[in-house]
């Protein structure tokens, strides 16, 4: 007889979602209508090209640069062996020994591999009031702007998306509020 009663308790098929939130399914669908509006606000915000992240695109810019050109010549190449902690092939770092002449100086420093042959010549820019002081002079390209590549484009995109996810989160939590 006791079983029966178990048997009829247990075949309350009317509320499909008490098992999974055990009588807090609206509290539950509060909570996510909430969390996708909060969703749908950021979303906003990223397509209009808002950064969350203050330092995130942001470069360190030279305001005076008083470093003059420079021409310097790979003139050896340095290759340095480690072994590999695991017991496999030694790994090989390889470097150039630049030499560069400034004031009547002349100049070595050694800089990593960028694909360098010997005898070639890289523009680097030096202080004139300490000639040690360079760096390697970066050529600029020129780029495709049709290309949706910019900030502007990965923006609108992780906004459209971080959207279609707001949405289907308050789509959620209606429905687990009115079922509930």
């Amino acid at each position: 007889m006791e079983m029966y009663k178990l048997l009829a308790l247990a075949d309350d098929t009317d509320k499909s979602f008490d098992g999974l939130f055990s009588g807090a399914g609206h509290i539950v669908g509060i909570v996510l209508a909430v969390t996708g509006l909060l969703l749908l606000y950021i979303a906003f915000k990223v397509a209009q090209g808002y950064s969350f992240i203050p330092t995130l695109g942001s470069e360190t810019v030279i305001k005076e640069d008083n470093y003059v050109e420079g021409t310097a010549k790979a003139v050896e190449k340095i290759v340095t062996k480690m072994p590999d902690p695991n017991g496999g092939e030694d790994r090989e770092f390889v470097e150039w020994k630049i030499v560069y002449t400034a004031n009547g100086e002349e100049y070595s420093q050694e800089i990593p591999d960028d694909g360098y042959s010997e005898g070639d010549n890289i523009k680097i820019k030096y202080d004139p009031a300490k000639p040690s002081a360079y760096y390697i002079a970066e050529e600029k390209e020129e780029t495709d702007e049709s290309e949706d590549t910019t900030d502007e484009g990965k923006g609108k995109m992780t906004g459209l998306i971080l959207g279609v996810l707001g949405v289907l989160v308050i789509l959620g939590g209606v429905a687990l509020y009115l079922n509930s």
